[in-house]
């Protein structure tokens, strides 16, 4: 099999199953699955920033910039309540600090 059609079908099976599990009817979930399922969004994007923050070559790191750029996009997104903003904010401090204007 060729490993075009494999991606494209892999990718039409990723599609069909999410838009299946997005689409189910309000009453087929309890209000406790709802909440529960609320918290999905924000375990994953905490599993995919931790190990950027602490963790390097399979060692624990505390490197200033990542963290301090992290609390600047807490500040940020408490304030602002603008999610788009405080990423670009953090975003523009890591990128000015790797350039070493400050």
């Amino acid at each position: 099999m060729n490993l075009f059609w494999l991606y494209v079908l892999m990718s039409i099976l990723t599609y069909v199953s999410r838009r299946a599990f997005l689409s189910l009817p309000d009453h087929w979930l309890s209000p406790r699955m709802r909440s529960g399922l609320s918290y999905i969004p924000v375990g994953i994007f905490a599993a995919l920033i931790f190990p950027s923050l602490f963790a390097s070559e399979q060692q624990w790191v505390f490197q200033p910039v990542p963290l301090v750029a992290s609390a600047v996009c807490l500040l940020v997104m408490a304030f602002s309540k603008n999610v788009f903003l405080s990423f670009g904010v953090s975003l523009g401090l890591v990128v000015l600090v790797s350039v070493g204007i400050l």
